[in-house]
Formats: C-alpha cells, structure tokens, sequence
C-alpha cells in the first residue's frame, strides 16, 4: 500500500472524515476498529490508502498487508506479511507455531508492545483472500482486544465476509467504524475529471455504473463505444475494450466449468434472470445448476433479486456473455425463445431472443419479430427498430413490394421516435413514393424528422403538396397538425390559426380528442404570437382542460402538444400549471422511449426555471436538452436549448460569455431564432455594444406593429438609441413600448418595459419620474412571479435612489437585489449589483444615527400608505381592493416594508409607525 504523493478522494468525503475521526479517538489511547467493504473495484484500496497515509501523517507505527487468492493455503499468511514489517526475526517467527491459540497470544504480545503513542495502525487488505488461520487469528483479536492504541483496519468484498468476522465486530471492546462504499455519482465524476463534456460523463457513469476500477478502464473508450456499452440489452459483446475485457475475466477464471455455464445461462437469459429460463438455456440437470447457481453468488458474481438472478455489474453480464462461443450463444437463445414460447412467454422477450438466433429466409421468425415491433411501437421504439431491421435482413428476395414498405415504414416510425432521426428520414424519402394507400403517414413522419432537422420549409411543402391530395380523416388532422406547428416555427401564425382552426373541426367531427386538444394548443400558442392574449388565455384553458382529460396512452402518440402547452403557460404565467405538464410529458417520454419529445420538454422545462428565478434547475434542464438532441441527432432542437441557456448564461455569467455562446449554431426556425437574439441583444446592451445591438434589433422589429415580442424590441432599441446620443428617440420609444406592453396586459412584459423606461429616463437625468417606473417594475415582476427580474428592478430603484441623494433607501434596495440575485443563484448580476454598491460607499459616508436604519422614513410613498393600511388591521386582500391593487402587488411591498423596517410581523410594522407617529 502506497502512502507517499497521496491525492484527495473524491466522492469519499464521509469516509475520510470518519478515518479522522477514528485516528482522533486513538490518539485518545482508545483500540479502534475500521472495517471496509463493497464491490470489485469500488475503492477500498484506495480508502486504506488513505488510512495508511492519514497514520504515517501522525507518527504511527504501521504493519500493512495484502491477501492474494494464492495464499489461501498458506498458514498465518496474511499475518507474517504483516508483521514483516517489525523487521524483527523473533517477531516474524510468532505465528509459525502449531498450536494457533499460542500464535495468538504471542501476535497480542506484539501488538502491545509496539502501540506505544501515538499508537500502532495494522491494515489488512483483501481479506476475503485469506487463509483460515489468519482470518481465525484476527478474529480471537477483535475478541480480546488489547487496551492500547492499536488501529486494526480490515477491507474485503461485499460478499465474501470472512467467516467469524461479523460476530468479533459485534462483540470486540473497541470502537468499530463500517464504511459501506458505494458507487461514485455524477457530481463525483464532474469532480475527478472536470473537463469532461457532460454527455460523455453521464455515458461513462452509466457504462460502469460508477466503480472507478471501471471508471478508469473506460478513460480511452470512444463516445460510440460508450454509447452501447451504457445501453446493456442492445449492446454486442465485441464492444467491451480490451483492457475492461481483461479485468472482468480475472473473476470469470475463477469459476470451474459448470459454474462459468450457468453465469453465461443467466446472461442469456436476461436482466434479472428468472431461474427457470436459466435451467432451460442451460440445459443441465438441476442438480449441476443449483449448487453452481449457490456458488456464484457466494462468489459475488451474481446477486439474488426475488426470485430471479442478476450480475453484480452490467458489464460483468456482456463478459461472461461474451465468454461463451457464438455458436454456443445462438443455440442458448434459441433455447430461451423456445422456453418462453412453451410457457406462454410475452412477445417482446421471444423477439429478445429471437433477434439473435434468426436465420436468413425464416419467414416465421420475420413475422414474430415484427408483431413484436408493432407491439412495443408506443412503448419501446428502439428495440422495435431493432426487431424491423432484422426481419427486413430475414425477408427473401422475392418478397413482395407491399410488405418490404410496410417494413421500412414501421422501421422509419420506430428510428424516429427514439435516435434514428436522420436514418429515418433517409428511408422515408426512399419508399415515399411507394408507400400506396399509407403514403399519408411516410409524409408525416418525414415531415416530423424534417422539422427537428430544421428543414422547415421542407416540410412544409411536403405537407401542403399531401394534403391537396385524397387523404383519408385520420391522416387528415395529423397532418394539418403538422402543418400548423411548422407553420407556428416559421413564425407565420395566421396560417398556424387557419390550419388549427379546420383541424380542431375535422377532430370534433370524427370525435378524435388528441386532434382536438393539440388544434387548441396550437391556437392558443399562435394568438399568443400574435398580442391576442385575451383570445390566448381563453384558449389555454380549453387546451389544458382537454389534455387533462387524456390518458396518458392517448398522450402517446400526440406527446409533442405538451411543451407546447406548457410554453403557453409559462409566457400566460401559469406556472404550476406549466411545471405539471413538464413532469407528464417527461414521464410519459421516458416510460415510453419517445427520445425525439425530451429536447422540448427539457428546454421549456429550463425557460421556466430560468422565469421562475431557479437557475441552477434552468442549468441541469439545459444539460439534459442538450443531451437528449445529441441522442436523437438534432441541431435544431440543440439551437432552441440554446436560446434558453444565452439568457441563463448571462444572468450567471455575464455578456461577454453569452456572446461567445451565442456565436455557436443558431435555430432554424424564425420563432427560436428570434427567442435567441433577443438574449444576444440583452447580452450586447449589457456589454456597450449599443449599434451591434441596433442592427440585430432591425431584423426584428415591426414599426406599427404590436405582438407579444414587439415590446420586447421597443424597449431594447430605446436603450440602444440612449447610449448612442438620442435621447428624445430613446423616450419616445419606451413609451411605445410601455403601451404595448399594456395592450398585452401581461405583468412580465409589463414589467420588463417599466424597467427600460426607467433606465431611459435615468440616463436623461430625470431620476424622479425613474424612480417611479423602476417602482412599478419591481410590482409588475412580484405579481408576474419573477424573483430574478424583480430583483433586477430594485437595482434600477436603488440606482436611482442614489443618484437622488437617498442613500439609506438605495442600501436597502441593494440589499433586496443582492439577497434576490444570491436566492436565484445570479452569480455575474450579484458581483455587479455588489460593486454598485461599493461604488456607493465609496462614494458617500454612512449615516451614523445608531437609530436611522429601520425608521418609517426609508419607506417609499406607497409603501408608508401600505403600511398605514396593514398597522389600520386590514388584510392583504383587502388593502388590494382599496388602492386598485393586484394581491401579489400588495405582497411584493409589504416584503419590502418588512425589510426596510427590520420587521418580521405585521405587528411589527404597526408598532414602527405608532413610534413614529409619537
């Protein structure tokens, strides 16, 4: 065991803070136990590692040693190798002697003798592989242990506990710590290897399920390779590397024959393995099977699940998989179709099997396996590519046109529902023409994959060229569905509405409710484009009570309409409502294997966390959307995470690394497009680029025209303009954008241009009338439950406050941006509003009345009248009637009014204003 140029353990910082613990208690005089267990590879090496170096740091005599399987006939072993180290022939004789009990009691005498303080550390190593004598020896140690400052530490493998162990940590006078290690998770990983791209750290942690052996053994392994061995049921034994390969070898050698068969039955037969499948793969006696079966998982090969079987590792499973000859393997899978047929065995699992057993011209097997396709279609759509793909290499050559098609056509569907996304669409577009009565659905499903490819215009044409022709009702609205959305992408949504519009009616026709359901999605998410949101809020609640009377079998097959849905809600601020249908469709896309919906979901998911003021869960969503469109091979869907993380990276970041990120991939659609420049837009403002930010504005803007966006591109122009010297421009068109914004009625847009308004009048030196806007943006965005733009708003206020002289009340509203932007998880805007703040102090003394802070007249005009209205008895809601108010408006300064006054009860604010007042 090394003990010199130690590293820090990762993932291990319980562990090795017991170890300090445990050589605190030493140094006390008190024996001390360590015992140290888990799988191959895990770590306890490493751990006693430490231990050992821990020891050596405080001055400890150490005796360490490790067992070997080629010890375990050797007497006192273990234990002679030990002691070794006391250098002392006389010593290294004391456990020769025959008679054990004197061993022992001359091993004690040593021990004692050499824990003189600080103490003595005696380590064992691979316990599992010692000989009867030592595990004995150490056994009658634990059981009289010594009263001095002795360390005995002990590692072994989870299931090979030494016989007699358990029952001597029981009952041993010392102290015993248990460090059960388990695998490293991903946060552990990102920490051992920090440059590692997250797409490849979550493969590599599903790969070796987190053992650092493997961990290790996996470093040099390409994505690809990493990709399959993560996915263990479609994974070919060829994938496993070589030096991985080697590794999981050491335990399969160790098995005898019989032993080394079952282990290969039971990775034939599955994950986990039902013991009758097992015995019929074998195709030995039960009296061979069932003490081999015992034997293997006393060795820790296998585990007991129930009343099935499965490997201690996944990739342990591919090596005894592919320990077994390929001819061998064919026969055992047959074996297992034929069982499970017998038995009435379900469709999937015969096709399981069936897929690697099947000969060329076995029409049967082709027909089984594509009933099992068309079964597991809904469900698991890649192993229904899989099961296509072979009966289409089953198929003769003189098999009929009709059937080929109907096979590539199933294959393209099931490819694009999980990863196949651009091998789908290539097939789609070889058999379109051929495809007879279901030519409907090949162009559907090549215009799905044209629109997560970004080919919408293609997909358009498509569309509109089908549906001039005779389609029949069902493939109608499918594709009139279609069309609208690519219509909505392209950021046209008078044609999204028309199309909706019929095929909301054709679906009211033929009672098809998921038609129904995504038409109104659909119009609901147009007239939002369009500024109508008082058509838009109407129709959201139709669309999200039609979505909630679907089963989630119903969803299955219409999955898309729910990030769209809850889009809707996050921009109408429904944001339960949002989040609710997030988690479903997550839900529903995850059981189902339907890989091509997880980029939306995950992206919307990101947007409203990122609204909502959560930018680490905005974070983590965006790392799962970027992966998910990596999955599927979409650039498209992989530019719309995009959008979202510019403003994410920018709140957490600054401009100069949204910029840098927003020079990557740009969506192709006209509506992701546009979300992506506004932030880049933001990010240039912020960054003193005001005519870069003009001319990007330009591709945007509509003079004359309202919108839900156009508000939005008002209040950045007139930024822009301000910094560029046109001040009367500047205001002329805040207040352009502070009407639309009103037209909307919606607070976040609301919010958003009373906030460039004040900085607009702010930079015109009208501090006042700022004041007074900033004010109003901090209510809107408390109402539209923004905690981070509201926190944005009190800087504005703060900044205003300050450059009015009132430099008591501009500390207290920097204080609630910075306590905003730290719950928010803000890094960048809380350094800037914190230097804003220093600049301040710098700038101006403090006041020095010890009483000033906290008093009635840091309040502002309407939150003294708010206050007066609390101390008068009145409840929020009733305050809220009394000033034409909005109920979270009235929160949002009743919050402020308990800060300034360093109150935290209604109580409180009413005894300030009596002090006051006398």
């Amino acid at each position: 065991m090394g003990v010199s140029c130690r590293q820090a353990l990762v993932g291990r910082q319980t562990e090795t803070t017991a170890l300090h613990q445990v050589l605190d208690r030493l140094a006390t005089g008190r024996p001390q136990v360590v015992e140290i267990y888990g799988d191959p590879g895990i770590g306890k090496t490493r751990l006693l590692d430490e231990l050992a170096g821990l020891a050596t740091d405080r001055k400890l005599a150490l005796l360490a040693a490790r067992s070997s399987e080629y010890q375990q006939h050797i007497p006192f072993g273990v234990v002679t190798e030990a002691l070794s180290g006391l250098g002392s022939r006389d010593e290294l004789a004391t456990p020769q002697s025959s008679d054990r009990y004197r061993a022992y009691r001359s091993v004690r005498e040593v021990l004692i003798r050499h824990a003189q303080p600080p103490g003595l550390a005696l380590l064992f190593d691979d316990l599992h592989w010692a000989d009867e004598a030592s595990h004995d020896l150490l056994e009658q140690l634990l059981l009289d242990m010594p009263p001095v400052a002795l360390l005995v530490a002990v590692a072994y493998r989870d299931h090979h506990v030494p016989p007699g162990l358990p029952a001597a940590f029981t009952r041993t006078r010392a102290d015993v710590t248990r460090l059960a290690l388990e695998p490293l998770t991903e946060s552990d990983i990102a920490e051992l290897s920090p440059d590692l791209p997250v797409r490849r750290l979550r493969l590599v942690l599903r790969a070796s399920g987190g053992n650092p052996l493997y961990l290790d053994a996996l470093g040099p392994v390409d994505d690809a390779t990493l990709e399959v061995l993560a996915d263990q049921d479609r994974a070919d034994p060829r994938d496993i590397p070589g030096r991985l390969h080697a590794l999981l070898d050491t335990e399969l050698r160790r098995l005898d024959p019989v032993q080394r068969l079952v282990a290969q039955a039971i990775a034939i037969a599955g994950d986990p393995a039902e013991l009758d499948l097992v015995l019929g793969i074998a195709d030995r006696p039960e009296a061979e099977v069932f003490p081999a079966l015992d034997a293997l998982v006393a060795l820790g090969v296998v585990h007991p699940a129930g009343f099935r079987f499965r490997f201690r590792h996944p990739l342990l499973r591919m090596a005894a998989y592919q320990s077994a000859g390929p001819a061998w393997r064919i026969c055992a899978h047959r074996r297992a179709e034929l069982h499970l047929r017998s038995r009435g065995g379900s469709l999937p699992l015969r096709a399981h099997h069936l897929s690697r057993a099947a000969r060329y011209g076995d029409t049967d097997v082709a027909g089984v396996l594509v009933q099992a396709a068309v079964e597991t279609l809904g469900t698991a759509p890649a192993d229904s590519a899989v099961w296509t793909r072979t009966a289409l290499r089953l198929l003769p050559p003189d098999a009929d046109t009709t059937t080929r098609t109907d096979l590539l056509l199933l294959q393209a569907d099931a490819l694009g529902r999980s990863e196949g996304l651009a091998e789908s669409r290539r097939i789609l577009h070889e058999v379109i023409e051929h495809a007879g009565p279901r030519r409907w659905e090949a162009v559907l499903h090549c215009a799905t994959a044209d629109r997560l490819l970004g080919r919408l215009d293609e997909a358009r044409a498509l569309l509109e060229t089908e549906l001039g022709e005779a389609v029949p009702a069902a493939g109608r609205g499918a594709l009139t569905i279609e069309l609208a959305a690519t219509n909505l992408l392209l950021d046209d949504p008078q044609r999204c509405i028309r199309h909706a519009t019929a095929a909301v009616a054709d679906g009211l026709r033929i009672g098809e409710r998921c038609q129904v359901a995504s038409g109104r999605v659909l119009l609901g998410m147009a007239s939002l484009r369009d500024g109508d949101v008082v058509a838009a809020r109407h129709r959201l609640t139709e669309a999200a009570r039609l979505v909630d009377g679907l089963s989630d079998a119903e969803l299955r097959e219409w999955l898309s309409i729910l990030p769209m849905l809850a889009w809707l809600e996050l921009h109408l601020e429904r944001y339960p409502d949002a989040d609710r249908h997030l988690a479903r469709g997550l839900e529903i896309a995850h059981t189902s294997g339907l890989a091509r919906v997880l980029p939306y979901l995950y992206t919307v998911r990101s947007a409203l966390a990122e609204r909502t003021g959560r930018l680490d869960v905005a974070c983590s969503a965006l790392v799962d959307a970027r992966d998910a469109s990596a999955a599927i091979g979409s650039t498209e869907t992989n530019g719309m995470a995009g959008a979202v993380e510019l403003w994410v990276t920018l709140w957490h970041r600054g401009p100069q690394a949204a910029l840098d990120l927003a020079d990557g991939a740009r969506p192709r659609s006209r509506w992701w497009a546009e979300e992506a420049d506004a932030a880049r837009v933001t990010a240039l403002l912020i960054a003193g680029r005001p005519t870069a930010a003009a001319t990007q504005i330009a591709e945007h803007l509509q003079i004359g025209k309202g919108g839900l966006t156009n508000a939005h591109w008002y209040s950045s122009l007139a930024l822009a303009e301000l910094a560029l010297g046109a001040r009367d421009e500047a205001v002329k068109l805040s207040e352009d954008a502070v009407r639309f914004a009103d037209e909307l009625d919606v607070p976040y847009q609301r919010g958003i241009t009373q906030m460039a308004y004040a900085r607009v009048l702010a930079g015109c030196g009208q501090h006042g009338q700022a004041l007074a806007q900033a004010e109003l943006a901090v209510d809107w965005f408390v109402t539209a439950g923004a905690p981070l733009h509201a926190a944005m708003a009190h800087g504005v206020v703060a900044e205003n406050l300050a450059a009015s002289g009132d430099l008591q009340r501009a500390r207290v509203e920097f204080g609630l941006a910075k306590s905003g932007y730290a719950a928010c998880g803000a890094t960048w805007l809380l350094t800037k509003v914190r230097n804003s703040e220093s600049r301040l102090g710098a700038r101006t003394p403090r006041p020095r009345r010890a009483g000033e802070a906290g008093t009635v007249e840091v309040l502002s005009d309407r939150e003294r009248e708010i206050a007066q209205l609390v101390a008068n008895g009145m409840t929020n809601r009733e305050i809220a009637a009394r000033l034409y108010l909005s109920a979270k408006t009235v929160e949002g300064h009743l919050a402020r009014v308990f800060t300034k006054l360093d109150v935290k009860s209604r109580v409180g604010v009413a005894q300030r204003l009596a002090a006051a007042a006398t």
